[in-house]
């Protein structure tokens, strides 16, 4: 029987934050089909239990829960005489509307209380589960469970004012595990970033427990991204090198953030030299069906007809600079 679960996306890119939890699930084999968006929320139907694993790995979605109650009735009077009860286990809870406008939560609590066993215990502050409500032309109600939160929160442990080593164009944590999450890859696969910087993306991919491996052409950044990862007790294989040598490593993607302005050394050579050898590497490395993903400020420069667009999103950091998170998939050999 499929399972329906509520994603309230984060704020930032919604459209990056759906399509991240759909090819995640799609990776894990969970079969996902969206069948409600209404932009920050979006009901998911998936063929199994999404796994804590799973849900922790998520980087754009604020709060996963899962659906009890899917009705397309208007009225939640009506739609609660269609529920006996909701069975939280031993749990304690506290009651929550996630649009206020709609379902005033003192009386929601009134409402919904009425159907959950006099057993379970109310704790506002600190409940084992919370009990969702969400009208939209229709009622929703879901379960959050505290052993089931996403990384959204947690990602900011990763923020460059927390890392003893850090570079100011440092990639935001969410953007690098958003883009670890549209590699196609799981715990049994190997990543690559030939363009490593101070490790933000290694520091996603081995926090998820993919192996990683990480080649900067500058020993400084060698240095940061090792005392970076170690400050999480993380590993990944770093090497110093030009992105020449990710033809030594058998890998499954390759996912990165390469140099892209005028403060970042390339070793004197140009932007658009360093991608187009950077693509033809890559096109060379890659087997069929293996992803690219890269954040890259000029979208222009992709230019390699083995490589398929799939997906491509905009991360405006400041006035004069906007990433683009390209997801790509190699089509040709």
């Amino acid at each position: 029987m499929n399972i329906k679960y509520l994603f309230e996306l984060g704020g930032e890119n919604t459209e990056l934050g759906k399509y991240e939890a759909l090819e995640l699930l799609k990776t894990e084999k969970y079969a996902p089909k969206i069948i409600f968006d209404n932009g920050n929320i979006i009901v998911i139907e998936v063929t199994d239990e999404i796994k804590v694993r799973v849900a922790q790995r998520l980087a754009m979605t604020k709060r996963l829960s899962k659906i009890v109650f899917y009705d397309k009735e208007e009225e939640l009077d009506i739609s609660l005489k269609k529920i006996d009860e909701i069975d939280i286990g031993d749990c304690s809870f506290a009651i929550r509307s996630l649009n206020k406008e709609n379902q005033p939560e003192n009386i929601l609590a009134k409402k919904l209380g009425e159907k959950i066993p006099s057993k379970n215990n109310i704790n506002l502050s600190q409940p084992d589960v919370k009990i969702l409500y969400y009208k939209d032309k229709m009622n929703i109600i879901s379960i959050w469970d505290k052993n089931k939160e996403t990384y959204y929160k947690r990602c900011l442990e990763h923020h460059i004012k927390h890392r003893p080593f850090f570079s100011p164009i440092s990639i935001h944590p969410r953007i690098a595990r958003s883009m670890v999450n549209f590699s196609n890859c799981t715990v049994k696969n190997k990543i690559i970033d030939p363009f490593c910087g101070t490790g933000g993306i290694l520091i996603e991919i081995a926090n998820m427990k993919i192996a990683g491996i990480g080649i900067d052409i500058l020993d400084k950044m060698i240095e940061s991204s090792i005392g970076n990862l170690k400050h999480y007790n993380l590993e990944a294989e770093i090497v110093q090198g030009d992105i020449q040598k990710i033809q030594d490593y058998d890998i499954d993607a390759i996912v990165t953030d390469p140099p892209y302005g005028i403060s970042t050394t390339t070793k004197g050579e140009g932007i658009e030299e360093l991608m187009f050898r950077s693509l033809s590497l890559f096109d060379k490395k890659l087997k069929v069906g293996q992803r690219l993903v890269m954040a890259i400020s000029k979208p222009e420069l992709i230019q390699n007809k083995n490589f398929k667009i799939l997906y491509q999103f905009k991360w405006y950091i400041h006035k004069s600079l906007t990433r683009n998170i390209i997801v790509m998939e190699k089509i040709n050999t």
